[in-house]
Formats: C-alpha cells, sequence, structure tokens
C-alpha cells in the first residue's frame, strides 16, 4: 500500500493508460465492425452498378436503333406507297364496270343483254367474224323458200336468256350486268383484231355462273375452271375478279393484236394454242430419166416414175385465252390497328408521318381513335 502512495501519480497513469487501451480497443473492434459493414454495403453497390451497366448496355446504341428504325419505317410507306398505286392501276377504277355499276333493275338488265345479242352480231357481220354454226338449222329450199343464209343467233356467253328472263335477284342480276358489258367489250377488241385478209372465226365464249339462278340456265356457256384456278389472281383471297375463257381461231397476228389491246382490269392469266396443220402431197417428176438415144424404136419405153413429196402447209390455230377481270381488291390497312398491344406507346407524330407518307392520310383519325382511344 505504501509503494502505491509513493508511487500514486505513477499508478494512476497506469490505470488510466490501462483504460486508454481498453477503451481505443473497444472502439478499434466497434469501427472494424463498421468498416466491414461499410464495405459489405460497397460491395453491394458496386455489384448492383454493375447489374445496372449490364442493364443500361443494351440501350447503349438506342439511339443509333431509333434512327434505322424510323428509316426502315420510312422504307415501308414508301412500298405500301407503290404497292396502293399499283393496285389501284390494276383495278382501273375510272374504266372499271363493276365499280362503275349503277343499280339497274333486273329487267333493265334483260334489256341490254338483248340489245347486246343484236349489236354483237352485227359487228361480227361487218368484220366477216364467223361466229359458232351449231345453233344454226341449214334453210329448207323448197316451194317458196329462199336460199337467203339464215342469220346466226349466237349469244355470246349468255345463249339461255335470247328471249327468256327467270328471276334474278338485283344482285345476281347486277353480276349478269357486269359480265355482259365485260364480254360485249371482248368481242369489240376480237373486231379490231382483224385485218381485210385474214380472217377470224369465234369458237366459244364462256363465263362463270353469275349465282344459284344462273348456274340452273347456264348451260354450255359454263366456265368449270380445274387446275387453272391456281393461275388466277383471285385465288390468292384479297382479290376478287370475274372469269372468261375465249377460244378463237385464225392467225398469230389475230392473237397478238388481240392480247395487245387488253388492259387493265383485264388480266390475261393464260393462253393455249392448237395448231393445225395440213399435209398435202405434190408431185414431182423424175428429173433423173433420160431415153436411150440408141434403142429400138420399136422397143417400148418405160414413162418416169411420179415422186410424191410431203408439204406442210401452216394453216389457221385455235386459241384459247384464260382472262381474268380484276372486280375488287381488299388493301384493308386499317386491320393493322385491330391489335393495341402491338401499338402500345406509339408516338402519334411517327404515326402520322408513317400513314400520310404511305398514301393512307384518309384514316388517320380512324386509327388514332383505335390506339389511343382510354377505352
Amino acid at each position: 500500500m505504501t509503494t502505491i502512495k509513493n508511487n500514486l501519480l505513477l499508478f494512476t497513469f497506469g490505470i488510466l493508460s490501462f483504460i486508454s487501451i481498453i477503451i481505443f480497443l473497444g472502439y478499434r473492434s466497434n469501427i472494424a465492425s463498421e468498416i466491414e459493414e461499410t464495405e459489405d454495403q460497397i460491395r453491394k453497390v458496386v455489384r448492383l452498378q454493375e447489374g445496372y451497366h449490364e442493364e443500361i448496355s443494351v440501350f447503349k446504341n438506342l439511339k443509333n436503333d431509333f434512327s434505322k428504325v424510323q428509316d426502315e419505317l420510312s422504307q415501308l410507306a414508301t412500298i405500301e406507297k407503290n404497292q396502293n398505286l399499283f393496285w389501284k392501276k390494276i383495278l382501273n377504277q375510272r374504266e372499271n364496270h363493276m365499280i362503275k355499276w349503277k343499280n339497274k333493275t333486273a329487267e333493265s338488265v334483260n334489256a341490254d343483254i338483248t340489245r347486246m345479242f343484236s349489236s354483237l352480231r352485227a359487228r361480227c357481220r361487218a368484220k366477216d367474224i364467223e361466229l359458232p354454226s351449231a345453233v344454226n338449222k341449214a334453210p329448207t329450199i323448197g316451194f317458196g323458200s329462199t336460199n337467203k343464209k339464215p342469220e346466226n343467233n349466237y349469244g355470246f356467253g349468255f345463249s339461255a336468256y335470247d328471249g327468256f328472263w327467270p328471276s334474278f335477284s338485283q344482285e345476281e342480276a347486277k353480276i349478269i350486268g357486269v359480265q355482259a358489258k365485260i364480254i360485249k367489250e371482248i368481242v369489240e377488241i376480237l373486231t379490231q383484231s382483224v385485218t381485210d385478209k385474214k380472217k377470224l372465226k369465234l369458237i366459244k365464249i364462256l363465263r362463270e355462273s353469275a349465282g344459284s339462278v344462273d348456274i340452273k340456265h347456264i348451260k354450255n356457256d359454263q366456265l368449270n375452271l380445274g387446275s387453272e384456278r391456281q393461275l388466277l389472281l383471285q385465288s390468292m383471297g384479297k382479290i376478287k375478279s370475274l372469269v372468261f375463257e375465249i377460244s378463237v381461231k385464225g392467225q398469230s397476228s389475230h392473237a397478238r393484236r388481240f392480247i395487245n389491246q387488253l388492259r387493265a382490269p383485264y388480266m390475261l392469266r393464260d393462253i393455249s394454242v392448237k395448231r393445225e396443220i395440213v399435209l398435202e402431197e405434190k408431185i414431182q417428176e423424175d428429173l433423173n430419166f433420160i431415153p436411150n438415144p440408141f434403142g429400138n424404136t420399136s422397143e417400148k419405153i418405160s414413162p418416169p416414175k411420179s415422186k410424191i413429196s410431203p408439204i406442210v402447209k401452216d394453216v389457221n390455230s385455235e386459241f384459247i385465252f384464260l382472262i381474268e377481270y380484276i372486280t375488287e381488291i381488299s388493301n384493308d390497312f386499317s386491320i393493322l390497328f385491330n391489335n393495341k398491344l402491338i401499338w402500345e406507346n406509339a408516338e402519334k407524330d411517327l404515326l402520322d408521318e408513317f400513314l400520310t407518307k404511305s398514301g393512307n392520310a384518309e384514316i388517320i383519325e380512324e386509327a388514332k381513335s383505335k390506339l389511343f382511344s382510354t377505352e
């Protein structure tokens, strides 16, 4: 105890130092723990940052991608516009009989077809086009009769309705009326394909039935398509058309002139040719025969033998044209806006630009109402 009293100051200092060391060690331990926690937090932040960097890297070229998308959208708009113009040209709305059709009663259509008979028969006679004669009967020569050739009564695809007209619905009568106008144009084109020296013969005109009533009476004028249907544009599902088959007999010049005059909405889908070749026999003398000048006059001289040489003569050919008349093209561009999920967060300005450039400015308001409505 005396030692402690004598060295009180030193002892006090030692105790204070010991306490200080204990406090320091405790503080150091606490600091180390906090440092470890901080380091853990830093490591977590670093890992989180790395994850963010990976996610952000996907959008690193977002600006360039957006620029490319705009360019592609512009290209698509140009393609759509060109395609729209192309199909409008094919449809040829100014001259398309289906589009120009004015509502008529079935009786008016009957009157038009009746007038067509006399008009086309007269045009064919004027151009000396021979019409199918199977419908004619040979004239009877007897007392009081003449040898006058009877008038051809070919019906140009409507033979059943020459003097007969069933009860058609307005829609079926419309289709028959449009078919009649088309056939009238086709026959007029045929008459313009005839030259003075080369004659033309019309073999047949076939058409598809217009409906349930027409199919009962069309008979031999009906066009029945088999594998040829795959040649038609209507097989693609977006196009409606009327199909005809025209058969003529003549020269290749007739076929060329006819084809060259076809304009949209007429589409020539197929052509086949049945060529006729006639073999004629020409007698050719044997020019190698030489009589014997020193022979006996009483000797019989055999006459030269004739040789028969075949000659190929090119005559008329039968041309069969499969013609498709386009009546409707379904290019429903607005169907693209039926699914809102595709256009989610779409920009209105880009939509306006795309529809305007693609030639569909008239449906901008309809598109906006479908895409941006709050319903």
